[in-house]
C-alpha cells in the first residue's frame, strides 16, 4: 500500500456514505432471500436442499468472490470495482423475473447476482479501513451496519413487494435497486499515483499463513452455522405453526438487533488501550451465535423465539463489526485487501455448504431441530478454534519481538 487519500477527513466521510449504501443493498437483498425462499420452494415444488441452494449460492458468492474482488481491486481500484459487481448483481436479479424452473434462479440468482455483489462488499469493507485512520475502527464498523440495516429493510420490502407483485415483480423491483451499487462506485475517487492498493493481485504467501489458516477454519464453522438461521428461520416457525408475518417478522428483529450489534462494535474506538479487544469481543461473539441458534430447539412461545433472535442478531452484529478489526490487528493494516479477500472465501465456502446440509438434514429428519443443533454446535467449535488462535498469534509475535531484539543487540555491537 502506498500513501492514502486524505484519511479521517473531506471526501473520506463520502466513501464511508458509499460503502455504507453499498452493504445496506448487497447484504440486505441477499441474506432476505429467506423471504424469497418459502415463495420459490412452494411455487417450483422444489425441496428444501435443492431450493436453499439458491440463497447459499448467494450469500455464498457475496463472501466467497473476495479474492477476485480483491485481485480487481489491486488492478483497476475500488471504484471500477463496485460500478462493475452493480450492473452484474442488477442484470442477474432482472434476469430471475423471467426464470422458468429453478435451475433458472440458481444461476441468475444464485450465482450471477452472487457475483455481483461479491465484487461490492470487498470494497465496502476495504475502503472504510483505507480511508480512515484515527476512526479507523469506527468506520469499518459503521460501514458493516449498512448490512444490519439491509436487513431490516429488505426483509420489509420483499415480503411487501412479493405481496403486491409476487417473487417475480420483486426481483425485478430489485434489480432496479441494485443499479444504485453503481452510483456507490462513482463516488469513490478514481485511482491516481498515489493510490491505495499498490498494483499486484494477490498475496499468495498469506495461504501459508498458520494464523490464517486457523482463522479461515474458524470462520468457514461460523458462517455454516449463521446462514442456517438466516435462510431457514423462516421455514422453521411456520412449520412450528406460527403465522408467516410473525416468521417474517423474525428476520426484522433479527436486524434491528444486528444493527445495534454493529454499532456497538465500533465503540472499542474509544477503548483502543484494552489490548485485543476487537479478538475477544469477536470470541465471545462467535460463542454467543452457537448458544442463542441452538435454544431455537426450545419448544417456546413467539416471544422468547424473538427473544433469542435479537440475541443472535446482536451477537452476529458485533461479530461482524469487529472482524475487519480483527483481520487488521492480525495481519495488518498494509494487507487488509488480501487477507479481508481470503477470509470472505471462508465465509463463502461456509454459506455455500450450511444451507445444504441443513436442508437435507431438513428433508431426511422432517424438522429443523437437528440442523439448529448442529449450527449451534459448529459455532461453538469455531470459537474454540479463535482461542487457539489467540495463542499462537501471541506465540508469533513474541519470536517476532526476540528477532527485532536480537538484531538491535548485534547492529550495536557492531558499532
Amino acid at each position: 500500500m502506498k500513501k492514502f487519500h486524505r484519511q479521517d477527513g473531506g471526501w473520506a466521510w463520502m466513501v464511508l456514505f458509499s460503502a455504507f449504501l453499498g452493504c445496506v443493498i448487497s447484504l440486505g437483498i441477499s441474506v432476505s432471500f429467506g423471504v424469497y425462499y418459502v415463495e420459490l420452494k412452494s411455487y417450483y415444488g422444489a425441496s428444501a436442499s435443492v431450493t436453499s441452494w439458491v440463497g447459499s449460492l448467494n450469500t455464498g458468492l457475496l463472501f466467497g468472490a473476495g479474492p477476485i474482488a480483491s485481485a480487481l481491486i489491486n488492478k483497476f481500484g475500488c471504484r471500477f470495482t463496485m460500478m462493475l459487481g452493480g450492473f452484474i448483481s442488477s442484470a442477474g436479479l432482472i434476469t430471475s423475473y423471467f426464470a422458468v424452473n429453478i435451475a433458472h434462479i440458481i444461476i441468475s440468482f444464485g450465482i450471477v447476482t452472487g457475483f455481483g455483489f461479491g465484487l461490492i462488499y470487498t470494497p465496502c469493507i476495504v475502503t472504510s479501513g483505507t480511508y480512515f485512520n484515527k476512526w479507523r475502527y469506527l468506520s469499518t464498523a459503521i460501514a458493516c451496519t449498512g448490512g444490519g440495516l439491509g436487513i431490516i429493510l429488505f426483509s420489509l420490502v420483499v415480503d411487501a413487494t412479493i405481496e403486491a407483485y409476487g417473487w417475480r415483480g420483486s426481483m425485478l423491483i430489485n434489480g432496479g435497486l441494485a443499479l444504485n451499487l453503481v452510483l456507490c462506485g462513482v463516488i469513490i475517487p478514481p485511482r491516481s499515483t498515489d493510490a491505495v492498493v499498490e498494483s499486484h493481485i494477490l498475496d499468495i504467501a498469506l495461504l501459508r499463513n498458520k494464523k490464517m489458516l486457523i482463522f479461515a477454519v474458524s470462520i468457514i464453522l461460523w458462517n455454516i452455522g449463521t446462514v442456517v438461521v438466516f435462510f431457514s428461520a423462516t421455514d422453521y416457525l411456520e412449520d412450528r405453526g406460527l403465522p408467516h408475518d410473525k416468521a417474517v417478522f423474525l428476520l426484522t428483529s433479527i436486524g434491528i438487533a444486528n444493527t445495534v450489534g454493529r454499532l456497538l462494535a465500533g465503540l472499542t474506538s474509544f477503548v483502543q488501550h484494552w489490548k485485543n479487544i476487537n479478538f475477544w469481543l469477536f470470541t465471545a461473539s462467535t460463542m454467543m451465535i452457537g448458544v442463542a441458534t441452538m435454544l431455537f430447539n426450545i419448544d417456546t412461545s413467539y416471544a422468547l423465539y424473538t427473544l433469542f433472535g435479537c440475541l443472535f442478531g446482536l451477537s452476529f452484529g458485533l461479530l461482524l463489526g469487529s472482524q475487519a478489526n480483527v483481520i487488521i490487528d492480525l495481519f495488518g493494516i498494509l494487507k487488509l485487501n488480501d487477507s479481508f479477500g481470503y477470509s470472505m472465501f471462508a465465509s463463502g465456502i461456509g454459506i455455500i455448504i450450511g444451507p445444504s446440509i441443513a436442508g437435507a438434514l431438513r428433508d431426511f429428519t422432517h424438522n429443523y431441530r437437528v440442523s439448529f443443533f448442529c449450527a449451534g454446535f459448529v459455532c461453538v467449535l469455531s470459537a474454540l478454534l479463535m482461542v487457539v488462535l489467540f495463542f499462537v498469534d501471541k506465540r508469533e509475535k513474541m519470536r517476532e519481538g526476540t528477532s527485532v531484539e536480537v538484531l538491535a543487540t548485534d547492529g550495536s555491537q557492531k558499532t
